[in-house]
């Protein structure tokens, strides 16, 4: 929900706390990778989320997901286009 309400820097805690409980949980590592890199524009967080999206179970989660991360200020442009065709595939 926060990240809906545009507020990155609470979703990523959010998540981190979640992530305290059930560390290997896919979606919540996922959700962190992608508001974090949302907020910081981190690359490593794209790669995180480029190598977790495929084995999402919801494919509208992971567009949703996607979509967030990719919005993130001065990504590589390599790493958008690889996170879209997972999107869009």
């Amino acid at each position: 929900m926060r990240a809906e309400q545009g507020d990155f820097g609470a979703a990523v805690r959010l998540t981190d706390q979640g992530l305290r409980y059930e560390p290997t949980e896919l979606s919540l590592r996922a959700a962190g990778a992608a508001y974090r890199a949302r907020l910081t524009g981190s690359p490593a967080e794209l790669r995180e989320l480029i190598e977790l999206a495929p084995n999402l179970p919801n494919d509208s989660y992971r567009g949703l997901l996607i979509d967030h991360e990719c919005a993130g200020p001065a990504l590589p442009a390599e790493l958008v286009a690889a996170a879209r065709r997972i999107q869009n595939s």
